[in-house]
C-alpha cells in the first residue's frame, strides 16, 4: 500500500550510511539533494543520487523521488559525493600512504581503502572527523550504537521458537489459503510466490483471552492484538526456486483505495516455496523483505501486528501454514543496513562490516541466522470473515470478489463495513485498471 506520510529512508555514501526522516516521496529528488547539502554540508554540485550503488542508475532531479520507486520506510539511496568536497577531507582516488605489497613492493593506498583502515569503522570517517573531542563516555555511547546483541534462548526457546508479543494470533480465512495452495499446486511447488493479505487489526482477540503469555513488555491485556485477514493481493512478482522480485506496480493506487472502500487495511503478507531442507525456515532475503513491511506498517521500528504468513508443501502436496514476525532488533538492522545477503548459506544474514554482532557472548559474529530474528505466531480459523462464504482474492491479473458489484449490503448489527450478499464470482479487471478512477467511488 502507498505511504501516505512522510517516510524514513536512508542515503549510502562514502561517509557511511545516514537516515533522513520525513521525507516526502512526491518531492522531487532535488528536495532531497537541498537536504543533504543543509544538513550533512555536501554541496548540491558535488552529489550524484543513484538507485545503485555502482552509480549506473542516476536519479534525475526533476522526477519524485516514488517514480524510483522510493516510497517505503528503509528505502536506499546511493550518494556518489565528489572526490573534491570538503566532507571527504582527500578524493577517494587520492594516495594517502604507502604500504609493502606481498611480492615486497611499495603499493600507494588509495583514499578509500586508508579511510577503512583509520575509521572510527568500515566505511566510516575518523572520530575527529566527526568531532574534535570526545568522552569515555560519548565513544562508549558512539560505539553502542553500530553493536547489535544475541542473546542464548530461554528454556524451550530452542525447541519452539520464540512467541511474538506483538502479534498474538493470525486469524486465516480457509478460503485464502486454499487459493493460494491452489496456485502452488499448479507450478508443482517448483518456484516461489508472495501475495499480499487485507483484513483487519483485531484488540483483546489473543490466544487464551487476556491473560497468560509473558504480558507482552508490561501493555494491558487489551493490547493482546490479532490478525484478521479477509483479503489476498498478488502483485505483479518474478518467482524463481530460490526466491521472488516483486516489481513495480501500477495498480497499487487503485488496490488501496479498494481495499479502503472495503474497510481493509495492508495487514501482512504471505510468501511459498519448494521444500527446503530441515531447519531452513526463512533466507535472508526473506527475513529482510519482512522486516522492510513491518517498517512501513509501523512507521518505524515500532511494534506491530503487522504478520508474515509461511506456506510450505506437505509429502501429499497440499499447504501447511505457520505465521512469523521479526524482531525489532532485524527491524532496525535493516533500516540501518546492518544486514546484507550471505550467498554462502541461504539461512544466515551477513553483518555488515561497520556494524558489530555479538551472538551469545561471541563478538564479531560475521553472519547470524535467521531464526534468530523469527517470533512465531499461532494460527487459527478466521470464523466470522467480513466478506461472506467466499474469499476476498484479487491478483494483478484480474480481481475477484465474492458477488457483483450491485449486491453491496450493511452488515447485520450496524457494523461500519459491507459485505458481499452473493457468492457469484466477478471480475474487477476495468476497476482496478490503471486509468480507472476510483477517489469518487463511496461506500
Amino acid at each position: 500500500m502507498a505511504q501516505t506520510g512522510g517516510i524514513t529512508i536512508r542515503v549510502r555514501s562514502q561517509l557511511g550510511m545516514w537516515r533522513l526522516r520525513d521525507v516526502n516521496p512526491a518531492d522531487a529528488v532535488e528536495a532531497l539533494v537541498q537536504r543533504i547539502e543543509a544538513e550533512k554540508n555536501v554541496p548540491a554540485h558535488q552529489q550524484t543520487l543513484s538507485l545503485d550503488a555502482g552509480g549506473t542508475m542516476p536519479l534525475d532531479a526533476s522526477v519524485p523521488l516514488a517514480k524510483y520507486g522510493i516510497k517505503a520506510n528503509g528505502d536506499v539511496v546511493h550518494l556518489r559525493i565528489d572526490a573534491h568536497a570538503d566532507a571527504l577531507i582527500a578524493g577517494p582516488a587520492m594516495v594517502t600512504k604507502k604500504k609493502i605489497g606481498a611480492d615486497g613492493s611499495i603499493v600507494a593506498v588509495q583514499y578509500e581503502e586508508a579511510q577503512a583502515e583509520r575509521g572510527f569503522r568500515p566505511g566510516m570517517p575518523r572520530l575527529r572527523d566527526m568531532k574534535k573531542t570526545w568522552t569515555l563516555q560519548e565513544f562508549v555511547e558512539m560505539n553502542e550504537q553500530f553493536v547489535y546483541r544475541f542473546e542464548k534462548p530461554k528454556e524451550g526457546e530452542a525447541d519452539e521458537g520464540r512467541k511474538s508479543e506483538m502479534c498474538f494470533g493470525a486469524h486465516v480465512h480457509s478460503g485464502c489459503m486454499m487459493d493460494f495452495t491452489t496456485a502452488m499446486q499448479q507450478v508443482g511447488w517448483n518456484q516461489c510466490r508472495v501475495a499480499y493479505l487485507y483484513g483487519t487489526f483485531d484488540e483483546g482477540g489473543g490466544e487464551g483471552g487476556g491473560g497468560g503469555g509473558g504480558g507482552g513488555g508490561g501493555e494491558d491485556e487489551g493490547s493482546r492484538t490479532v490478525v484478521k485477514i479477509e483479503a489476498m493481493y498478488e502483485p505483479p512478482q518474478e518467482n524463481t526456486p530460490e526466491g521472488f522480485e516483486v516489481l513495480e506496480d501500477p495498480r497499487e493506487e487503485q488496490v488501496a483505495k479498494l481495499a479502503e472502500m472495503l474497510n481493509l487495511k495492508k495487514v501482512g503478507w504471505i510468501f511459498a516455496h519448494p521444500p527446503r531442507e530441515e531447519g531452513f525456515l526463512m533466507s535472508a532475503e526473506e527475513v529482510m523483505f519482512a522486516a522492510l513491511q513491518q517498517l512501513e506498517a509501523a512507521d518505524g521500528v515500532n511494534k506491530t501486528p503487522f504478520v508474515t504468513l509461511h506456506m510450505t508443501p506437505t509429502a501429499e502436496g497440499a499447504g501447511h501454514t505457520d505465521a512469523q514476525q521479526v524482531t525489532l532488533t532485524a527491524m532496525d538492522m535493516v533500516a540501518e543496513g546492518a544486514l546484507e545477503v550471505n550467498p554462502a548459506n541461504r539461512a544466515t544474514c551477513a553483518v555488515s562490516d561497520t556494524f558489530t554482532a555479538v551472538v551469545e557472548g561471541r563478538e564479531g559474529v560475521k553472519t547470524v541466522e535467521t531464526e534468530r530474528f523469527l517470533l512465531n505466531v499461532p494460527v487459527m480459523q478466521n470464523e466470522k470473515p467480513m466478506l461472506q462464504n467466499k474469499v476476498f482474492f484479487f491478483s494483478f491479473c484480474s480481481l475477484i470478489v465474492p458477488a457483483n458489484l450491485h449486491a453491496y449490503q450493511h452488515s447485520p448489527g450496524g457494523h461500519n463495513f459491507f459485505f458481499l450478499a452473493t457468492v457469484d464470482i466477478y471480475r474487477l479487471d476495468p476497476l482496478i485498471a490503471p486509468s480507472h478512477d476510483l477517489s469518487n467511488r463511496t461506500q
